[in-house]
């Protein structure tokens, strides 16, 4: 190979990539720029497996040279216009992880979390309406200001934990997956014909094993607690400790057993090893991203299982026809869509698909021409724009039926069954010739790289072109196994991409408050809010369908003073100087009603108010609260806080007993673990840990997960208002007496 032509090699085939890097300096410090770092990190992976692989296992196949068109025997335009295009088709193809492969993980990990719980509260003493009643949540922030929250801390320790289990799993399942394809006389991967099984089989059997450990992780993540402990804790780590056990030796077993396996080729096995982890790093880069949504879709299930019976009796089937009326329009819409993109489709194909695809069969032994591989290049563009943008409008759809109809269930039901109802209606009556809305029978390829190479300033440029393996599940000895394993992820991924984007689009920009309501018998609800972007109809105004919440908005605030506004919006406004329900505030007269109705929509569209309705909501009983210390990390006392006006012993006393207790049990366990619960008697102590500082809070009777929540909210408040002093802390206590009035207003006010 000449000099000339090892640079264009390194160069031109890493430029793509180069040019993609170049704007992560000016941007890396803002919440976009971690985001598409992450993206880009995606992106170089999948360069890595799509692009410099499969140079690796066909090591000895002759790079096939792309043929110079007569008009442009240089291919100095083309071959630029290859190389870019190249790029952009295998970004198009990465994009189909987070908008396809991912969605699937993060809305069916939830569902089998919900079956963990279950199987733990079966366990447990009691009804299951009982024990449901005990189960608590905590979700105070919207999906975008957790997500935001993720990319600015930037740690990866969670991501790490699943990452290195999926590796520990990885070779006993292909290993397994590997007999079984034997064993059903498929092809496991063939140069010779074309064909392959594990191509496609793999990336399934990744999502399943990511949907199996993101549902553990997420009963951890989303800190569900049950009689004021958090279920996740223990059932992740004892989870995860019994599969690494479990897991490493038969994985180092499968290993021996690949390698002593005759019809074993090593490069082979290498890069589907490669692929799989490549769907991993994938995986752990859009964590932060999705798990917030995933943890809200949890929430949701939980609340509707405690509450089923309730909510199947209050289900609204009065605006029915929305959802349907959006659905069946849709369908139609995108069935246009691709009717008028035909002549494109034609254009880019030359109008001759069926040639570009038997041109891009790895078996092809004819002649390719360098504008041949770049039309395949274009259709797998145009195809992942049209799919990529047809998930896009349904979702935004979905996400508009939900502003009617705000019952996830209720639109899910009406609006994707329609969608369903015409795709299947489509599939029969055209006999599959005809793309519908989503596709149940899509010809499924497996799409990788093979070398190959065309003349540039006069010499070669080595370099990769898409190819395409026909993925084979049938078995030739009769027996349908991995069609049907593969059944649940095929026919149900666009359904589910379609559900998580239109949850996404209509909770992304949502604002959330949590309120504690009293109730009777020391009994408070908590209620999570999301404040509503468009104005309550009138029906639902007048029987007040879901329990509105009116609070004053932080621009009324700023302004009020200079405003001037009419007597009965001042009234108003003096009414809600806490936050209101609807009903406390609506006049009883009729006619008022109907005034009242339009003073509230003038003031919302104006931003004087918001408008909120309950997402879900839990009762618990009220803790008796009794003393908060404050000490810092070498035992001294910083700051207390009596509830009862109790003193219960010497603050430094206190003090010095928890530092060592704290210090006796780390020694006598030999654990890293930190001391979190002391029960002693009707007295529970709690204690939550800082950088600098950590805290005790004493309550009488049963700790709840509100307990400990508010008190991890006051150790971060604390650190934060007083982190420069306690760094260097010198033992004044004078600066932080003030504390009281946050303590009062973190543990005995509403959260928000």
């Amino acid at each position: 190979m000449e000099p000339i032509e090892i640079f264009y090699l390194l160069f031109l085939n890493a430029l793509p990539v180069i040019c993609l890097a170049i704007p992560i300096p000016f941007i890396y410090k803002r919440v976009i720029g971690k985001l598409y770092f992450r993206i880009f990190l995606g992106i170089v992976i999948f360069f890595l497996v799509y692009w410099i692989l499969p140079i690796i296992f066909q090591i000895g196949i002759d790079p096939k040279e792309l043929q110079p068109i007569p008009e442009d025997p240089a291919n100095l335009s083309l071959g630029f216009q290859f190389i870019f295009t190249h790029m952009i088709s295998l970004i198009g193809y990465f994009f189909q992880y987070p908008f396809v492969t991912l969605t699937f993980i993060f809305i069916v990990g939830p569902m089998f979390s919900l079956i963990l719980l279950w199987r733990k509260l079966s366990k447990e003493p009691g009804t299951m309406s009982e024990k449901l009643s005990e189960l608590t949540y905590e979700l105070k922030k919207s999906p975008s200001d957790m997500i935001k929250e993720g990319l600015r801390k930037g740690g990866w320790s969670e991501e790490k934990e699943l990452f290195k289990l999926l590796i520990v799993l990885l070779p006993i399942s292909l290993y397994l997956l590997s007999v079984l394809i034997d064993l059903l006389g498929l092809e496991t991967f063939s140069l010779v014909t074309g064909e392959t099984t594990m191509g496609l089989f793999v990336e399934i059997l990744f999502v399943y094993l990511a949907t199996l450990l993101f549902g553990i992780h997420l009963v951890y993540s989303s800190k569900i607690s049950f009689q004021g402990r958090y279920i996740g804790e223990k059932l992740r780590e004892n989870t995860f400790r019994s599969l690494y056990q479990v897991g490493i030796p038969i994985s180092l077993l499968s290993i021996l057993l690949f390698l002593a396996k005759p019809t074993t080729n090593p490069i082979f096995i290498f890069y589907f090893f490669a692929y799989f982890l490549m769907g991993a790093g994938i995986f752990i880069l859009f964590l932060k991203i999705f798990e917030p949504l995933s943890i809200l879709l949890l929430i949701r299930f939980i609340d509707w299982w405690k509450f089923a019976k309730k909510k199947f009796s209050e289900i609204d089937w009065t605006n029915f026809h929305i959802p349907l009326i959006f659905g069946l329009a849709v369908s139609f819409g995108i069935l246009l869509i691709y009717f008028l993109l035909t002549p494109l489709w034609n254009m880019i194909s030359a109008g001759n698909v069926e040639l570009l695809i038997d041109k891009a069969a790895i078996t092809y032994i004819g002649d390719i021409y360098l504008e041949d591989a770049l039309r395949i290049d274009q259709l797998n563009i145009f195809n992942t724009l049209v799919s990529i943008f047809s998930i896009i409008i349904m979702a935004i759809i979905f996400s508009k039926c939900l502003q009617y109809i705000k019952r996830i269930t209720n639109v899910s039901f009406i609006y994707l069954g329609s969608i369903i109802c015409v795709s299947i209606f489509i599939i029969i009556f055209s006999g599959g010739l005809q793309s519908p809305p989503i596709n149940f029978l899509p010809e499924e390829y497996w799409i990788t790289g093979s070398p190959a190479l065309f003349s540039l300033f006069g010499g070669n440029f080595y370099t990769i072109r898409t190819v395409l393996f026909d993925v084979n599940l049938s078995s030739p000895v009769g027996i349908p196994l991995l069609e049907v394993l593969a059944f649940p992820y095929i026919y149900t991924r666009y359904i589910f991409n379609i559900l998580m984007w239109g949850i996404i689009f209509y909770y992304l920009d949502k604002v959330f408050i949590t309120k504690n309501i009293p109730q009777e018998d020391d009994i408070i609800e908590r209620v999570a809010f999301s404040r509503i972007s468009e104005f309550p109809k009138y029906e639902d105004y007048l029987i007040d369908r879901y329990r509105y919440l009116v609070t004053k908005t932080a621009e009324f605030e700023k302004g009020a003073e200079e405003r001037e506004e009419r007597e009965e919006v001042t009234t108003l406004m003096d009414k809600i100087k806490k936050d209101k329900f609807l009903k406390d505030l609506k006049p009883t007269d009729t006619e008022e009603i109907r005034r009242f109705y339009y003073t509230l929509k003038y003031l919302f569209y104006n931003r004087v108010i918001s408008i909120w309705i309950p997402e879900f909501s839990y009762e618990y009983k009220k803790a008796d609260l009794q003393g908060l210390y404050v000490i810092y990390s070498d035992g001294r006392d910083i700051f207390n806080y009596n509830f009862k006006e109790v003193d219960y012993a010497d603050p430094a006393l206190i003090s010095g007993m928890f530092s060592a207790i704290t210090s006796f049990i780390k020694e006598a366990t030999k654990s890293s673990e930190l001391l979190r619960t002391i029960d002693h008697g009707d007295i529970t102590i709690l204690l939550e840990y800082g950088k600098h500082v950590f805290s005790a809070l004493f309550v009488k009777g049963k700790q709840t997960l509100e307990n400990r929540s508010l008190l991890k909210e006051f150790v971060e408040w604390f650190e934060e208002k007083h982190g420069t002093r306690l760094k260097d802390w010198t033992g004044a206590l004078l600066p932080f007496r003030e504390a009281s009035k946050d303590v009062e207003r973190i543990f005995k006010g509403e959260e928000e």
